[in-house]
């Protein structure tokens, strides 16, 4: 067994059924409004990024993809406008 927690959190996210768009809409405009420090909303960003970005691909060519698509279109824009580079 393991001790570190990022193995853990690794073994919760892939117990996890995959999320909502919505969800994590959610959670990237809790992200927004949070006024945490730009290196840690970068951070979080990426997470958020990238567990969309999995699951907008994983579903390409169907449907399903196309909230996802949408949400990292919708993310990309108002990332880049609150935390310019």
């Amino acid at each position: 067994m393991s001790s570190d927690p990022s193995d853990n959190e690794q073994t919760n996210a892939a117990a996890r059924p995959p999320r909502a768009a919505d969800e994590i809409e959610k959670d990237f405009l809790d992200l927004l409004m949070s006024g945490i420090p730009p290196d840690v909303a970068h951070d979080k960003f990426e997470r958020l990024w990238d567990e969309t970005n999995a699951l907008a691909a994983s579903s390409m060519m169907t449907a399903r993809a196309l909230p996802y698509i949408a949400l990292l279109k919708r993310m990309h824009t108002a990332f880049a406008e609150r935390y310019p580079r």
